[in-house]
């Protein structure tokens, strides 16, 4: 069975390599058969012998009678049989012409009387041919030809076509009495050939329906006689119109005399045929590189003896498109591969056959137009492939940038520096090769602040990684700000530099503001051209905030410190689909950040402390002790706060909150009323508000963790203040160092130079020039004992101050000892 197999594979690629030559062009014993000459049906007598596939012009004479051949099989041929093909004449010495084809012979007369023999109406010829889709290029067969009258020229004829053109009508048999039997006939010869002068006046119809394309063509004469087989080649010419198409048939004639010209077949004209076969051309008909002809190509059939060639391009280098190559066959295809490592160019060539040749060009080693080394203040940069575009600290010195060609002597550099960018640029050309440039960034020094920063292009979220960006120091009021490795998505763009941006400072407060037409340093960004960018930012305590605005790019970056109170993605525009609350989180520090994003925001966890989704949180968690700032307000469904309130009806402590609520029973809230010399004098509430400083005395130590759907609101630009007499009690969200103010510590506001204050806590402060500062402020809660007193006003050095045993004391209670005193008949409390 496996060999069985085998010999049908063998057989389908035979049939497949075959299918593009003639079919029996040698032919061989073994490949003939009788010939029964085409007479429309009108006679089926055989007449002669032909080779198998193609037909040899015998007749049968008049209603089959007299029958004449004009070729025959001869045995010693150049390879094997080879045929035969001779003119002839009938009777009354009408002449036969000796010719066979891979189509159809026909002939026809019209015979008016047979003693004498009249003929009339004569005509004949070839029609069809085999069905063929290939582009050969040449027809080569081997001859001989011998004559022994007149030298009339012998015929060799081929062409292809498609489609079909159908003469009707046409004569095709010669009764000795009536009128030929008729013949609609495909593709005779004259119409395929567009033979103008003879289609006027030949048999049939005159306007044949269906004109083809003659896409190919060769029609060749000789008068040469030899004995000894000799081989012809001759090439098809192909029509421009039409040659782009695919053939749909192919015929071959070979004619003993002139086939087009029947006034000139004449006896005596012998000619032998073998070996036929169809020529398809592998070779390059031209070859240029970079618009040269290399020396050591021949662009003919020379070099058709083998299938390879090899030439010699050492002297240059490949690129891509120096190479253009023309296949000589006009069904060839020409196919080009370059290997990098070999520096060699294969052309491969595809002839019609499918034979393939192969040109194989031998360039020299290419420059790459690069820089080995680079090195700048001393330092060696590490160069990345493909990377152009690198950044170093310092300032260029005379001899600060140094390098090193790849390709040696062989290529060129030139080294520019334009001082107010600060960049230098190395352009290094090398023959063959593109030309590539560097550009080096020499960088300000800068203070380095780390932060979160968050991307969003286009409505969509790209990142909010941990990065560091620097700002320059100020000189005559004005910084540099410098984003080193900024990304897009994981992308490399560059490095974002927005120069001299006025540095104003105010209460320990640095603003920064610039708009500037920047190109970003990089191998991607310098391809974004010109950008216009506002950038802005604040410095307080040593941290950053900053935004930078990109608009044609569609790009927003933000900058928050890794120990911001919140991150703000409500923005309805922002997509966060598939990004994590943990990335949102990652890096940050501040336990009580709150992170804000848009409404209706999937996959949150709905417990998840701190988020904020539209307008409302599940729970708020503040933790003591860190920052807090939000920019929105926001409803939260629970709170907790992990400060423990101390309890005591006698123990005062401070605190503002971003919310508001009922004040419970049990706990006392205060906010400052009034100023009575050194005493401030708080008045209870029933409601807090938010973002407002308060007093608080409390049994219940967790109160606020009591509290549900607490109003959150916002503290950006909220004022914590309660301002009586030029005395001001302020509340603070942030850890901050403090001058010149009173801080509230065992029962008094007492006065520190410098100071800090906690989150969450407050402190006084009195405006200058409104009254003499005392060294400490006592505090008074209406109705209330507390550590200091319970008097609903502040007593002074006039009023009468009474002990427990009703006997009246002198001074005033700031200078008394521990006790319980009377003032006014309500109690007060010295410790």
């Amino acid at each position: 069975m496996k060999k069985q197999l085998l010999t049908l594979a063998l057989l389908a690629v035979a049939g497949t390599a075959g299918a593009q030559q003639l079919p029996n062009g040698s032919f061989d014993e073994g490949k003939w058969g009788d010939c029964i000459p085409f007479t429309g049906g009108a006679y089926k007598k055989t007449c002669g012998k032909c080779p198998v596939s193609w037909t040899i012009s015998h007749v049968i004479g008049a209603n089959g009678t007299g029958k004449k051949e004009v070729g025959s099989q001869e045995p010693n041929g150049n390879t094997g049989s080879a045929v035969k093909i001779y003119n002839t004449t009938t009777t009354g010495d009408n002449p036969v012409p000796g010719y066979f084809t891979l189509g159809t012979t026909w002939s026809t007369a019209k015979i008016t009387s047979l003693y004498p023999m009249v003929v009339s109406d004569k005509d004949g010829g070839t029609f069809g041919g085999i069905s063929f889709k290939y582009k050969p290029d040449a027809l080569e067969f081997y001859f001989k030809r011998s004559i022994t009258g007149a030298n009339v020229q012998s015929s060799f004829i081929a062409y292809l076509w498609n489609g079909t053109v159908t003469q009707n009508n046409v004569p095709v048999s010669s009764p000795a009495v009536g009128n030929p039997k008729k013949y609609n006939m495909p593709n005779r010869d004259i119409f395929v050939l567009r033979k103008d002068d003879l289609t006027a006046s030949c048999q049939g119809d005159k306007n044949p329906t269906n004109p083809t394309h003659l896409i190919a063509s060769l029609e060749e004469y000789t008068t040469e006689t030899t004995d000894a087989w000799t081989k012809k080649t001759y090439e098809f010419k192909y029509n421009d119109a039409y040659k782009a198409e695919t053939p749909e048939f192919i015929n071959v004639i070979f004619a003993a005399s002139d086939y087009f010209n029947s006034s000139n077949v004449t006896d005596g004209v012998s000619l032998s045929i073998d070996d036929v076969k169809l020529i398809y051309y592998k070779h390059l008909k031209s070859l240029t590189i970079d618009g040269t002809t290399p020396s050591t190509f021949v662009g003919d059939d020379t070099q058709n003896n083998t299938n390879e060639v090899n030439i010699d391009a050492s002297d240059k280098y490949y690129t891509e498109g120096c190479i253009s190559a023309t296949a000589a066959g006009a069904g060839a295809k020409v196919d080009e591969t370059y290997n990098p490592s070999t520096y060699v160019c294969t052309l491969e060539v595809t002839a019609g056959d499918d034979e393939v040749k192969n040109y194989n060009i031998q360039f020299g080693v290419p420059c790459t137009g690069k820089l080995s080394s680079l090195t700048v203040n001393g330092t060696a940069v590490e160069l990345e492939d493909g990377k152009y575009y690198y950044v170093v600290t310092g300032d260029r010195g005379a001899n600060s940038v140094s390098y090193v060609k790849e390709d040696g002597d062989k290529a060129t550099a030139a080294e520019s520096y334009d001082a107010d960018k600060r960049i230098s640029t190395i352009k290094v050309t090398a023959p063959g090769a593109e030309d590539h440039t560097y550009y080096v960034k020499f960088a300000k020094a800068t203070t380095d602040y780390k932060g979160k920063m968050s991307i969003v292009m286009n409505e969509d979220l790209l990142s909010a990684a941990t990065s560091t960006v620097g700002i320059t120091t100020p000189v005559d009021g004005k910084a540099d700000f410098q984003l080193l490795g900024f990304e897009l998505s994981g992308d490399p763009i560059g490095d974002i530099f927005v120069t001299d941006v006025p540095y104003t400072e105010e209460d320990g407060v640095v603003n920064l503001y610039k708009e500037q037409t920047i190109t970003i340093f990089g191998d991607n960004g310098a391809g974004l051209g010109p950008l216009p960018v506002v950038f802005k930012g604040t410095l307080k305590d040593g941290k950053l905030t900053a935004n930078i605005d990109i608009a044609p790019a569609g790009v927003t970056v933000d900058i928050v410190p890794l120990d911001a109170p919140s991150l703000d993605f409500s923005s309805n525009a922002v997509d966060l689909s598939g990004t994590s609350l943990a990335d949102m989180k990652a890096d940050m520090t501040n336990k009580n950040l709150t992170i804000f994003l848009p409404e209706a925001t999937e996959g949150v966890d709905a417990k998840e402390k701190n988020v904020v989704v539209g307008t409302t949180a599940s729970s708020l968690s503040l933790a003591d002790g860190n920052d807090w700032g939000v920019t929105k307000n926001f409803t939260a469904a629970a709170v907790s706060y992990d400060r423990v309130f101390k309890t005591g009806t006698d123990y005062v402590q401070s605190f503002v909150l971003p919310f508001g609520f009922t004040v419970p029973t049990g706990t006392t809230v205060a906010e400052l009323s009034s100023v009575n010399g050194d005493n401030l004098v708080f008045k209870p509430v029933t409601e807090t508000v938010a973002n407002k400083p308060y007093l608080v005395v409390t049994t219940d130590g967790d109160f606020i963790n009591k509290l549900t759907d607490v109003q959150v609101k916002a503290t950006t630009g909220a004022d914590l203040t309660t301002t009586v007499k030029g005395v001001s009690h302020i509340g603070s969200y942030t850890a901050q160092n403090v001058a010149n103010v009173y801080g509230y510590a065992n029962g008094k506001f007492v006065k520190a130079n410098t100071g800090s204050v906690k989150p969450f806590r407050t402190y006084v402060k009195v405006a200058e020039g409104t009254q003499a500062a005392p060294m400490a402020f006592g505090v008074n809660i209406e109705g209330t004992v507390t550590g200091i007193n319970n008097a609903t006003t502040a007593a002074t050095a006039k009023e009468a101050i009474y002990n427990l045993q009703g006997v009246r004391v002198s001074g005033d209670l700031k200078h008394l000892t521990k006790g319980v005193y009377i003032v006014n008949g309500q109690k007060a409390v010295v410790k």
